[in-house]
């Protein structure tokens, strides 16, 4: 949302659209803040709320806010931070792992599984060393998946190549 003007802003706070611990970004800024301390927004209770007080025979002479607006003057910003990147050796695992499970019967199922691993524990050193890579439980699920697909991988051979066996036995005995 936004840019808004500091009036747009504190008419919003008084509807009630946005409420002072919002987050909102101004030129000069270190980075997102709550609306609370923003220069010259008012913390004052909404304009619906009716004050009960006498009427007075003069009108009240508006108040010069407590703190002035920025300096800069800029308009306050809502809008978010960009996304932070992934990281495509976790989003490569993920996938590998994937099509090993998938392909199960079609494709080299301990190639690909064993790159799914490989990527996955590249990933993971890659997003320890970086904190602002994303991707963690991209490279985690990329590597439970692939450690499976190897364990399925290998069971199968065991089992088909446990029959091949006897079988080639059960020929050489006759």
């Amino acid at each position: 949302m936004g840019p808004f003007s500091l009036e747009e802003v504190n008419r919003q706070l008084a509807a009630g659209t946005l409420s002072l611990s919002d987050q909102a970004w101004y030129e000069g800024a270190a980075g997102w803040v709550p609306l609370s301390t923003v220069p010259g927004v008012s913390d004052s209770a909404p304009t619906g709320v009716i004050p009960a007080s006498p009427p007075q025979a003069n009108p009240p002479v508006p108040s010069v806010p407590a703190v002035p607006p920025p300096a800069v003057g800029g308009p306050v910003t809502a809008i978010p931070p960009p996304p932070l990147p992934n990281e495509q050796l976790a989003v490569w695992s993920l996938v590998l792992s994937l099509l090993a499970v998938c392909g199960f019967c079609c494709t080299p199922v301990g190639i690909t599984a064993i790159g799914g691993v490989v990527c996955g524990h590249l990933a993971l050193s890659k997003i320890k060393a970086n904190p602002r890579l994303q991707g963690h439980g991209l490279a985690v699920a990329g590597l439970i998946i692939g450690y499976c697909a190897i364990a399925g991988w290998l069971l199968k051979m065991l089992f088909f190549g446990g029959l091949a066996a006897t079988e080639l036995l059960k020929n050489l005995s006759h």
